[in-house]
């Protein structure tokens, strides 16, 4: 905390710390307070309850949680593991400590966000034949969803944090390439899931309000699943370009090291030099392996997690018309 009291942590990232650890267990209280929230107001005023504020309800959630899940993992980590708990912590506190120029642009990105969700919002009710004003001076069924999507344009900010880099993880540098031994390089491959859940819980959450007004089409499905799919692989590919540069840099470079040494092996085994005879053999072995290391920094355990991302979307829209069929029968 500097003398003028700033801590360099903005609210939203106050919050993350204060939340209990667990990110399920975070945003269920988050979710439930909230929901809390719209339920009393709608209730206490006898108006209808609205699907779609849930919907923005776990956008504001995720929104609040997120800081804390996307801080840069690999300042705690060493050779692949974990610091010890107790210095997590701290490790989070000085992850999320910002400039005061970048809270300052992202409190002008809130508000350019919110501005942006009036925007939209007061666009798709002259669309409906509304007018422009009644909506927000009189209490009306939508009126609580239109205060809570208001509140969710401001959490745009995390975009802003997200693409100036305030989350990415440090760069691998190249002293950490073991041709031999990529262990080390897999926990930068992993960074890219951590968007990429990002992005698929987002589309769950899209999914579910968005899809039934589109309809159930395989036609309308395919194409939005394809388009989610690219971009989440992109996400995940994104973070680990720069180092499968890195890494096929390492392998140029060993390649062209071993060049004379095999031609010098070469000779010697040719002139007949017993003592150089497994040499050749130990070098041509250790280029086949080089030419063969894989440069993306993937392991079988971030495909995998990668693959069962991409069902999570797919699961919510199952879970979501499952929810919807019993609660029709029960009401039924």
């Amino acid at each position: 905390m500097t003398k003028e009291g700033d801590t360099g942590l903005t609210w939203e990232h106050r919050l993350a710390l204060w939340l209990p650890g667990p990110l399920l267990f975070g945003a269920f209280l988050v979710a439930v307070c909230l929901s809390a929230a719209y339920l009393s107001f709608q209730w206490f005023f006898d108006l209808h309850v609205e699907r779609s504020a849930f919907g923005i309800v776990l956008f504001i959630t995720w929104g609040l949680i997120a800081p804390r899940y996307l801080i840069a993992p690999l300042d705690r980590q060493q050779n692949g593991l974990e610091v010890p708990l107790s210095e997590r912590h701290k490790t989070e506190i000085r992850d999320l400590q910002l400039p005061r120029d970048a809270i300052r642009v992202s409190r002008f990105t809130g508000a350019a966000g919110v501005l942006a969700f009036f925007g939209i919002i007061e666009l798709l009710l002259v669309l409906q034949g509304f007018d422009l004003i009644t909506p927000w001076i009189q209490l009306h069924d939508g009126s609580a969803t239109f205060a809570l999507a208001l509140l969710s344009g401001w959490f745009v900010r995390f975009l802003y944090f997200s693409f100036a880099g305030f989350y990415s993880p440090p760069s691998p540098q190249r002293s950490d390439i073991d041709l031999l031994n990529l262990e080390n390089i897999y926990a930068f491959g992993r960074s890219g899931l951590r968007g990429t859940l990002v992005w698929f819980i987002i589309l769950a959450i899209s999914g579910l309000l968005i899809l039934p007004g589109l309809g159930s089409g395989l036609w309308a499905i395919l194409p939005l699943f394809a388009i989610s799919l690219g971009v989440g692989l992109f996400g995940l590919l994104l973070p680990a370009r720069e180092v499968r540069s890195l890494i096929r840099a390492v392998k140029r470079e060993e390649l062209v090291r071993l060049e004379p040494l095999l031609h010098q092996a070469r000779d010697n085994a040719l002139t007949g030099d017993v003592s150089t005879q497994g040499r050749l053999t130990d070098l041509l072995a250790y280029r086949t392996q080089v030419e063969s290391t894989s440069e993306w920094p993937f392991d079988s355990s971030t495909l995998l997690r990668f693959g069962l991302y991409v069902f999570i979307p797919v699961a919510s829209m199952i879970g979501g018309a499952l929810v919807e069929r019993v609660v029709g029968m029960v009401l039924d």
